[in-house]
């Protein structure tokens, strides 16, 4: 049994279908920042705007990813998560 999970090079599936578990698992502990806060290429982030993907829920049979930023915690699902967040490479903040 394959006990890891591969983050490296996953396509994105089709937004309008919801996550399916596996899907949200391996986003846990990536960092993200909304796509209004998003900045250019190699500039440097506030740290009050760098959320970390923390955990996934389920609501009305919906997996949906959980993030914790500075002043809040916020859930997303799919769409929401693709059509607001950014997921951050390592080196660019």
């Amino acid at each position: 049994m394959n006990t890891q999970l591969n983050t490296k090079n996953k396509q994105k599936e089709n937004i309008m279908k919801p996550f399916n578990l596996e899907e949200a698992v391996s986003l846990i502990y990536q960092l993200a920042v909304l796509k209004k806060d998003a900045k250019a290429l190699g500039a440097k982030y506030d740290i009050t705007k760098i959320g970390h993907i923390c955990g996934v829920l389920t609501m009305n049979d919906q997996i949906e990813i959980v993030i914790k930023f500075h002043d809040e915690m916020r859930q997303f699902t799919k769409e929401e998560f693709y059509s607001q967040v950014k997921l951050l490479d390592q080196q660019a903040y």
